[in-house]
This record gives structure tokens, C-alpha cells and sequence, in this order.
């Protein structure tokens, strides 16, 4: 069966958590999640991700003051060892890439490499994040590839 590729942002991770993302809601998570059984799609996440979702997971445990150690252990282990999800590394291609869109300003390395590695695999690269789609216009990169849950959901239905 086809399916599409897609590299998820952390952003797409978080409520694997318990995290609530703004903008994404339980039946937006619901729909991916479909998508994802029905062979769709096949959901992608880079390894370095994970540097991103320790320091977000960290910060909210902080800010709401929550033992959530049940909750860590069970999402860590859907995460990395349920196989509905394939953990991936950066070619030395994409890390380039990487490298070239540091240089011309934009700041977030995962972000970067989440790009390039999406290119580099022809996946799409699911995120929310604008300011990453505006640098990459304003420097003349594709973003055919890139694009948000609900322009996915468009794609798919």
C-alpha cells in the first residue's frame, strides 16, 4: 500500500505526554492517529528530536509542579518501542543543510535538521512552526514539503 512520509516536529510528540499543543486538539490527534492505522501515512521522528522534547517535557513538569513518571515512561516506550513510529538519523547531506540554514540566520538546529532530513527522505515535514516557513520562503527553499495537520488532513481527505 502507498502511503506519505511524514517527519514530525516535536510539537507533534508533545501530546504523546500529556502536553497540550495550542492549535492542535484531541480530534486533530485522533485523525492522526487514523491516518497512521489505516496505512495512510507512516509517521517518521529524528533522533536528535528528542534533545527538544526532554527540555519541553522538563519545563512543563516544572511550571505545573506534576509527578508524571508514569506518564514519561509510558510515552517514551510508545514512542521508541511500539513500531507505530520510525526513529531516523540525519544524513551528512541534511546536517550540511543544516549547517547552510544556521548560516543564513535561522537559529533552531532541530528545526533545521527536521527540514533537511525531510527533504533528504522526501517526507513531508509536519509542523505548526510559521517563522520556520517564512525564513525558508524569504531564503528561496521549498516549502512544497512542509505544511501543518490540517493542510495534511486536506491531502489526505
Amino acid at each position: 500500500m502507498n502511503y506519505i512520509k511524514i517527519l514530525l516536529d516535536s510539537t507533534y510528540i508533545l501530546p504523546s505526554f500529556g502536553i497540550e499543543v495550542e492549535g492542535l486538539g484531541e480530534e486533530d490527534i485522533i485523525k492522526l492517529k487514523i491516518a497512521g492505522i489505516e496505512g495512510k501515512v507512516k509517521f517518521y521522528c529524528l533522533s536528535v528530536t528528542w534533545i527538544e522534547i526532554i527540555g519541553k517535557v522538563h519545563r512543563m513538569i516544572k511550571k505545573y509542579k506534576v509527578d508524571v513518571k508514569d506518564i514519561i515512561d509510558s510515552a517514551v516506550k510508545s514512542l521508541l518501542e511500539s513500531g507505530f513510529y520510525e526513529w531516523i538519523t540525519p544524513s551528512s547531506q541534511a546536517v550540511l543543510t543544516a549547517f547552510k540554514l544556521r548560516m543564513l540566520g535561522h537559529r533552531d538546529n532541530i528545526d533545521n535538521l527536521l527540514y533537511a532530513s525531510s527533504l533528504e527522505n522526501k517526507m513531508i515535514f509536519l509542523t505548526m512552526d510559521k517563522n520556520l516557513v517564512e525564513f525558508l520562503k524569504e531564503h528561496g527553499y521549498s516549502i512544497e514539503n512542509v505544511m501543518d495537520h490540517q493542510k495534511l488532513f486536506k491531502k489526505l481527505y
